[in-house]
């Protein structure tokens, strides 16, 4: 058994025993002190209406530092807990009657740091449950172990600290409280000469918080006696890379079957984990999402905007990086936000250092291999996608031509292959621009196609595709990933369940009613961003120029959403990384 790295001796545990004396002193139960009595929500209505824009808090940071990045709501002491990542804090929330959020204090998370004799990073991940807040903080190297800071919620004090594996990534609770697991993605630094595991940190607090059992539940035995069970498509692309260093964790949910469903992004894959046996059950492949049928604007070149079109061996790997899950009629369900993501790893060098290295130099300035600028730019160690234009395929392959046509598929960021693709081969994008619903085996139920598309098309008109920093950006995106759906949060109202989707580079929250898997339906689609406003007070060609957010540009980059009842009423917050708000919408029913 692993102990948490180090317990707070001044926090006596007597003090904790205020919810619930006759058990051990530093159950999780205990720590659930000061829990207002709330009003429950009214019962009877089914039917989202729409959101009610409540009320936003601005980060005090600079213009598109990840200020605002993961939100999470606590009950016991009606606040939001917001990531300030760069900062390396928690931001603390208070909400007046109505619901308007307002900043009244933080948690400085070097405290954590402190007690477990770590120099910590940027803080990614935030999770709340009953009086104590769990934080996922990386190491300022971040190739090496991280841990979690846990606190009390009612003072802001620090309990104790876990360690985990590399860049935990995100943290959350089980649903009854006894576990708090991390995703820890194990990324490579920026020449690729260090790669450490993807893993899961399994923290089991039934023994009592300061006695936890800390297990690092890692992926070595697929590189071993396992090799056998991992799927043909889950994508290994890391160059002279084990299985276990390649997999990386970027998010998990603990599902109501108790298991625990953790999202492999960029192997377009999903792990699954038992915490009872502490264990990896198996890995599954998600397979390709065909581009045949559904549509996509796929170039930011064709000068025009919402360019929907249609394309035979043109697929799209799911890569999701949000999931949650939900239960229907005793079958669990898991939702994915399809993100998509590559790998592109750097640095700033010369040119001569650079091809010196053996790698790529990045720069529009190329002048041969015998003959180099001088000036510092980008270096690529390691890249694994490609300009349509630039991708190799066979004469007779169906998309030939439409590969070699900046209207068409020229300019799309497609995965690039090991060799020629076949007549026969499919060509692989990033993300499916979508989102999905699985069943407990990671198998697909069911996909939104083209809807995101369509329904923002719609809305955005000319600021469809936009990117999320620049107000003036329309199809920018086309090309990449479209609208990028980053976020998703599963809600359970009056005995229905809704899907609330945040689009990271778009903006706004798709909502769909997904109570029966096979049969989604959208209800609404709302975006607090005003194209016409400058998203800093001083803006150049549409890009932030002095770091000051223009808090009339409204949300930009949604990165989170929670959902979460008070004074009987329904309500999301929703985290923007981009501007660096927190907003608070009512649900209407």
């Amino acid at each position: 058994m692993i102990t948490p790295l180090k317990a707070i001796g001044a926090l006596a545990l007597s003090s904790l025993a205020i919810a619930c004396s006759s058990q051990p002193e530093d159950t999780v139960a205990s720590f659930a002190t000061q829990c207002k009595p709330t009003t429950a929500p009214v019962a009877g209505e089914t039917s989202i209406q729409g959101l009610t824009f409540i009320g936003t808090s601005v980060a005090d940071a600079p213009f598109d530092t990840s200020a605002a990045e993961i939100v999470s709501y606590d009950a016991c002491t009606d606040k939001l807990y917001v990531i300030n990542a760069e900062a390396k804090r928690v931001d603390v929330l208070s909400m007046d009657d109505n619901g308007v959020p307002t900043q009244t204090a933080f948690i400085d998370l070097n405290s954590a740091g402190e007690a477990a004799g770590v120099e910590i990073g940027a803080a990614n991940s935030v999770a709340v449950f009953n009086g104590l807040v769990a934080v996922a903080i990386e190491n300022s190297n971040k190739q090496a172990n991280g841990i979690v800071g846990l606190y009390r919620s009612d003072d802001l004090s620090l309990v104790t600290t876990f360690p985990t594996g590399a860049l935990p990534d995100m943290v959350g609770f089980s649903k009854d409280g006894r576990y708090i697991a991390t995703a820890n993605e194990g990324e490579p630094n920026s020449d690729y000469s260090v790669d450490p595991e993807g893993s899961v940190t399994l923290i089991d607090l039934n023994l009592g918080v300061t006695q936890a059992e800390v297990t690092q539940i890692g992926f070595n035995e697929f590189d071993g006696s396992r090799k056998a069970e991992l799927p043909m498509n889950v994508r290994i692309s890391g160059p002279n890379a084990t299985i276990a260093q390649d997999l990386e964790p970027e998010y998990l949910t603990f599902a109501d079957n108790g298991k625990i469903y953790v999202a492999l992004q960029e192997n377009n894959a999903m792990a699954i984990v038992n915490p009872v046996s502490k264990s990896v059950e198996k890995i599954v492949g998600l397979g390709e999402k065909s581009w045949s049928d559904a549509k996509l604007d796929a170039s930011n070149k064709d000068k025009i905007i919402g360019n929907l079109k249609s394309y035979p061996q043109l697929v799209g790997l799911f890569m999701p990086d949000t999931i949650d899950s939900y239960s229907v009629n005793g079958s669990t369900y898991i939702v994915s936000a399809n993100e998509g993501d590559g790998r592109e790893y750097g640095f700033k060098t010369t040119q001569k250092l650079c091809y010196k290295a053996g790698f790529m130099w990045d720069e529009d300035d190329y002048l041969g291999t015998d003959e180099y600028t001088s000036e510092q730019g980008s270096c690529l160690s390691h890249i694994d996608e490609v300009r349509g234009k630039k991708l190799k395929v066979a004469a007779e392959h169906p998309l030939a031509e439409a590969l070699k046509d900046n209207k068409q598929l020229a300019r799309l960021k497609v995965i690039k292959p090991a060799q020629t693709l076949s007549a026969q081969d499919k060509v692989q994008a990033f993300g499916a621009r979508s989102f999905s619903i699985w069943d407990e085996n990671g198998k697909l139920v069911f996909d939104s196609g083209d809807d995101f598309a369509t329904i923002a098309l719609l809305n955005e008109g000319k600021n469809f595709n936009s990117t999320n920093d620049n107000n003036h950006s329309g199809d920018d995106r086309s090309d990449d990933k479209g609208i990028e759906p980053e976020a998703i949060e599963v809600a359970q109202i009056n005995g229905r369940h809704y899907a609330f989707i945040g689009l990271e580079r778009q903006g706004g929250i798709m909502i769909y009613d997904i109570t029966d898997p096979k049969q989604e339906q959208f209800l609404h689609y709302v975006n607090r961003r005003d194209y016409n406003q400058p998203v800093c007070t001083e803006v150049e060609d549409g890009e932030c120029a002095n770091g000051t957010y223009n808090p009339k540009a409204g949300d930009l980059g949604p990165e989170s959403i929670n959902y979460f009842t008070r004074s009987g009423g329904h309500f999301i917050a929703v985290g923007n990384e981009v501007s660096g708000t927190t907003s608070v919408f009512r649900i209407n029913l």
